[in-house]
């Protein structure tokens, strides 16, 4: 008995290490071949069965099998499909942005990630390859890549947009970075992404039209939503610095790692311009960011960030017919400036519950400061020839936090997304009048400042919102969606001048709400074709500056815009190696009681609710790609915006167009990366806007322009070697061009332009 047990003891053992042998495990990490960070969700599979498992929120993947593996399958939207054939413990494998992706992975619609083709909007994303290859200064160089968007840049990372609306300051458009706004509603600034740090952009993603029913207020025109970079999964970084011939020059760094379960990221960069091809344009900029994530549990993170700016820049004005087209840059200005400091911190816990259930937890904080000697506030009284002009700072500070929970229904094939946000923000501003002094050529040379102030106030401001979306698959490839949000604003004002002042609006209490709804559809028909169609409101509350500077009592409304689209999605190959794909929207945006700046009799301007506007236009999208080296992408919109109701001055407009407001907009480029000289590639870029309205009149038109790019690049050994020329013709042209009864102004656009770059990427795969 003891020898048969002996014998059935040692026949189990060999089982066990035949079954152990059997046994196969392997584990890594995948990550994203130029920036070095996990891929969260990226699929491993075994080609030929249906094994295979998902990375998780740190690239990390484990696969056990009992069968030997010759070959893995890695995937991941956006990017090359790459086979493993050599496997190790730990293994680290990095995939590459595909140059023909179609499809993409998109965070903005919903906050949280989905796949472009599901999301019933106009969405579009600039890719971190596409913003390292343009290495723009200013962001509006990579936001006009996207269909029916044009950023006027103003100088020096000052700006305009304009997004289903024409060419504007007004908040119609809304900044975020990493989906929280960089400021809070009713403190909107035209300017705001001079506060941003472009040094830790990894990605931005632009979604045209209202949003207000994810976002909130002023998500109209549409929301940019700046994506930083994530910490890496090895040792990464990147050192460059850039000149150009208009007296800029840049230096960047970025340094990251994880350590365990910690990651660190940490980038910024310092600008600064001297001797700029306009008189008084110089500038400085530093602006930094860190970022920390801790993985607590395999299903829960936490994650940390911190950017501070310190921007400080002179304001040129504009110039006079005779100025512009006579090529004279002497400004008029000598002592105008703006400087922004603007620090922002955020943390974010996320837990998954189980497989269908997560929580977000974000709470964050604002401390931002705008001060000013506005070139725009400087007028000469047509009367008495006083010259005169203001000082003026705003600031603010944030306390808030936003809770939202998703839940899958896989039964339904259901989708709810429910949230809470708070954002308490006091604010102060000061406005006080000065003496400009003015040499005898018509040069500001310097002003003394009286004992006068125009306005002192503080705000607080409170913004409660809780939205809901739900989302619904009744049959196979169509997806439905309904979302739902409620705003409550609530202005506490206190003025601190007499009734008498410039700003003599009494103490009060000013409330506003908004019920705002969006409801779409997308069907996909497959091979990366589908359709879209949508019914989205966006609501935007006065603005504090608008509201209650320069009255005695504030009497503007909210604006409440309606925007209907429909829109799709089509793949084709047109032979084994040529493929195209292309996307349409169409869209018609009416808005009642838009804000609009009325010219009064002394030539300063007021803002006043406008009664009706409305904006139609189509944008498009085609991409082309010839060969893994030569690809071509045209993108742009036909637009038309006019007046249904509106009166300024005892004029009737009815039925005029808006200023500012072009039909049509259009970026191409093509680009060429020679098989024969490994790392090289070259571009050219076609930047064109159409004709516009100089005024609400429709007497006085600006003609557009178009401006052509050149832009080359070489990566050899770790180094990164750019040349560009900006508006290779040396076009003359103006970013915003404004006629009224006083005079016709342009701001200046630049010159022709020579940029050189020289980086270096250390460490990742």
């Amino acid at each position: 008995m003891k020898t048969k047990s002996q014998l059935i003891f040692l026949i189990g053992l060999l089982c066990m290490a035949i079954g152990a042998e059997a046994q196969q495990i392997l584990n890594g990490v995948i990550t994203d071949k130029q920036t070095g960070e996990p891929l969260i969700g990226a699929e491993i599979l075994i080609p030929g069965t249906s094994m295979g498992t998902l990375t998780n929120s740190i690239g990390q993947f484990t696969l056990e099998t009992k069968e030997a593996v010759k070959i893995l399958e890695v995937h991941y939207i956006g990017y090359e499909t790459l086979q493993i054939t050599d496997f190790t413990q730990g293994m680290h494998v990095a995939l590459e942005e595909s140059v023909n992706s179609l499809e993409q992975v998109v965070v903005s619609a919903n906050r949280e990630k989905e796949l472009r083709s599901e999301v019933p909007a106009a969405i579009a994303t600039i890719s971190p390859k596409v913003i390292e290859e343009t290495a723009p200064n200013t962001l509006d160089q990579v936001l006009n890549k996207i269909p029916g968007v044009f950023v006027a840049d103003l100088a020096n990372e000052q700006h305009m947009t304009s997004i289903r609306q024409p060419i504007s300051t007004k908040g119609l458009f809304l900044f975020l970075e990493d989906g929280l706004p960089t400021r809070p509603t009713g403190v909107f600034n035209h300017n705001a992404m001079n506060e941003l740090n472009q040094g830790a952009i990894r990605s931005i993603e632009v979604i045209r039209g209202p949003v207000s029913s994810t976002y909130g207020a002023e998500a109209i025109g549409g929301a940019v939503n700046i994506i930083t970079h994530a910490p890496s999964v090895t040792p990464t970084g990147r050192v460059a610095v850039r000149n150009n011939s208009n007296g800029l020059t840049r230096s960047d760094f970025k340094a990251s790692n994880t350590f365990g379960e910690t990651g660190f990221f940490v980038g910024g960069y310092y600008s600064r311009r001297r001797d700029g091809f306009f008189e008084h344009s110089d500038m400085d900029k530093y602006s930094g960011t860190l970022k920390i994530t801790q993985v607590l549990s395999p299903k829960t993170d936490l994650n940390f960030s911190l950017t501070y700016t310190d921007h400080e820049t002179a304001m040129t004005g504009s110039l006079d017919s005779a100025s512009f087209f006579g090529d004279d840059v002497t400004s008029t200005q000598t002592f105008t400036e703006r400087t922004v400091k603007a620090l922002r911190v955020q943390s974010t816990l996320n837990h998954d519950w189980n497989e269908t259930s997560s929580t977000t937890t974000r709470l964050f904080f604002r401390n931002n400061s705008v001060g000013q000697i506005p070139s725009y506030r400087i007028r000469t009284d047509r009367n008495s020839g006083i010259v005169s002009g203001t000082i003026n700072e705003q600031s603010f500070q944030s306390f808030g936090g936003i809770v939202q929970h998703a839940l899958e229904i896989p039964n339904l094939r259901a989708k709810l997304i429910g949230g809470l946000s708070l954002d308490y923000s006091p604010t102060e501003f000061f406005e006080d009048y000065i003496l400009v002094e003015q040499n005898n050529q018509g040069i500001n040379v310097g002003y003394t400042a009286l004992d006068s102030a125009l306005t002192k106030n503080e705000i607080d401001l409170t913004n409660l919102g809780t939205y809901f979306t739900f989302q619904i698959s009744p049959i196979e490839n169509l997806k439905l969606s309904a979302s739902l949000r409620y705003d409550r604003f609530n202005y506490n004002h206190r003025n601190f001048l007499t009734p008498s002042a410039f700003s003599g609006s009494p103490n009060a209490e000013s409330t506003f709400d908004a019920v705002t709804p969006k409801l779409g559809a997308t069907y996909d028909f497959g091979n990366n074709q589908g359709a879209y169609m949508n019914f989205a409101q966006g609501f935007v509350p006065p603005q504090v500056g608008d509201l209650y500077r320069g009255v005695e009592v504030p009497t503007l409304e909210p604006s409440v815009y309606n925007n209907y689209e429909v829109g799709g999605w089509f793949s084709f190959q047109l032979s084994d190696q040529i493929k195209g794909y292309t996307n349409l929207a169409i869209y018609q945006v009416k808005a009642t009681n838009q804000v609009i700046s009325v010219q009064l009799e002394d030539g300063t301007r007021e803002n006043q609710n406008a009664g009706e506007t409305k904006s139609i236009g189509m944008e498009y999208m085609l991409r082309l790609s010839f060969t893994k080296q030569l690809q071509f992408r045209w993108s742009g919109s036909f637009a038309r915006h006019e007046f249904i109701e509106f009166v300024e001055n005892g004029n009737v407009y009815n039925g005029n167009e808006m200023p500012q407001g072009a039909h049509i907009q259009y970026n191409w480029e093509v680009t060429y990366r020679p098989s024969f000289i490994q790392g090289f590639r070259v571009s050219l870029e076609n930047q064109f806007l159409g004709p516009y309205w100089m005024n609400s009149d429709n007497t006085k038109e600006y003609g557009g322009f178009s401006l052509f790019n050149i832009r080359t690049g070489y990566r050899i050994k770790g180094f990164d070697l750019t040349f560009a020329v900006l508006n290779l013709s040396d076009e003359l042209w103006s970013p915003r061009a404004n006629a009224s009864r006083f005079g016709t102004t342009y701001t200046l656009g630049i010159p022709r332009t020579y940029q050189f770059g020289l980086a270096y990427n250390f460490g990742g795969k």
